[in-house]
């Protein structure tokens, strides 16, 4: 199987912007397929994705709470994993670092007509360890567009490294801390963008009628570790824990 490397110029483009979108990766069918299992896992679980799975996250559509995140899903749907070793991905990320890609961690978002957006932000956190060569690939399952609330990213800004304080919280930034405009990653189902865990980024509302899910898979290089997705997970769950009172931290779960 031909390797699917990107081009020097490709290359060059995402060490300049912090960003590179990649047309037509994966066919409809596949994405299809990908939906489909994902749909098959919210509805088995339907009882269990509760605000007290700390595998979740909900958001405000209307006057609704909504099933937002799924933080990870690639151990409950075999085709989502799938996607996570696709050479299609794994080559094109090894291009960036110059090695091996190591999955790192993986999240679905469902964004319905109406759901707010995210707030400007870096996904890299000061956590000890946490690998400076984190990336994410996003996979288009819908289509992203301005009315859609597709992810928007502010070119070049990843070079400045991380902005916010580092004490181990996560933090939002505010858009006049930014020098230049922000592009909006606007992609059809199928397509793909990779961004630097320095590259801040936001969304806005869904304003259209239709649904927006994507699939978000983070890596990191070789030489930072290999496996670490367990590991992340583990260290996440200890972080959400210490978040919440110590008195409610027995009620949550990870199912």
């Amino acid at each position: 199987m031909n390797r699917q490397t990107l081009s020097n110029h490709d290359i060059d483009y995402y060490h300049e912007k912090g960003f590179l979108v990649v047309r037509d990766v994966f066919a409809r069918s596949e994405i299809q397929a990908l939906a489909t299992d994902v749909e098959r896992v919210v509805s088995e679980r339907s009882d269990t994705f509760r605000h007290s799975n700390m595998r979740v996250r909900f958001k405000t559509s209307g006057v609704d709470q909504v099933l937002e995140v799924i933080d990870p899903i690639s151990d409950l749907s075999p085709v989502a994993k799938s996607f996570c070793h696709d050479s299609r991905i794994t080559d094109r990320v090894g291009s960036v670092y110059g090695e091996a890609a190591s999955l790192f961690k993986d999240k679905y978002f469902c964004k319905p007509a109406g759901t707010e957006g995210l707030a400007l932000h870096q996904d890299w956190i000061a956590w000890p360890g946490f690998p400076e060569s984190f990336l994410t690939v996003l996979v288009a399952i819908d289509q992203f567009s301005e009315a859609s609330g597709a992810t928007k990213v502010y070119p070049g800004c990843h070079k400045a490294g991380y902005l916010s304080p580092r004490d181990s919280m996560h933090h939002h930034l505010e858009h006049s801390q930014m020098a230049v405009s922000p592009e909006c990653l606007e992609l059809a189902p199928g397509d793909i963008a990779l961004f630097s865990c320095y590259t801040p980024h936001y969304s806005e509302a869904n304003r259209s009628h239709g649904t927006r899910r994507g699939y978000f898979i983070s890596y990191n290089a070789f030489s930072e570790g290999e496996n670490r997705w367990q590991s992340h997970y583990n260290e996440f769950h200890e972080w959400i824990r210490s978040c919440v009172p110590e008195e409610t931290r027995s009620q949550l779960v990870f199912i």
